[in-house]
């Protein structure tokens, strides 16, 4: 989709200024045209910038290992308590 900036932006790792033609995918044209950032452009400008379609980016899922917050061993004695609790439960211990 080719646009025409209506206020500075950064794309494609460059700022363009006011009035200078880009392309760019039609999601993320529309989405800058709804915001008042960008209009069609219908000029035969060459475009200053040309944006790549948009990553797609890879899902990664995670093993509960990695989701702990308190690493295994970390509160020796106290298993049996909550994260959290274990502190506590040494400072009514000491007192």
């Amino acid at each position: 989709m080719k646009l025409i900036t209506l206020k500075p932006l950064y794309l494609g790792g460059k700022t363009v200024v006011e009035g200078r033609s880009f392309e760019t995918h039609e999601q993320h044209g529309r989405e800058l045209i709804a915001k008042g950032y960008a209009a069609l452009d219908e000029s035969d400008a060459e475009p200053v910038v040309t944006l790549a379609e948009e990553p797609v980016v890879s899902s990664m899922s995670l093993t509960g290992e990695q989701l702990m917050l308190t690493p295994p061993g970390a509160a020796v004695g106290d298993e049996d308590l909550a994260p959290g609790k274990a502190a506590t439960a040494k400072k009514k211990k000491a007192t």
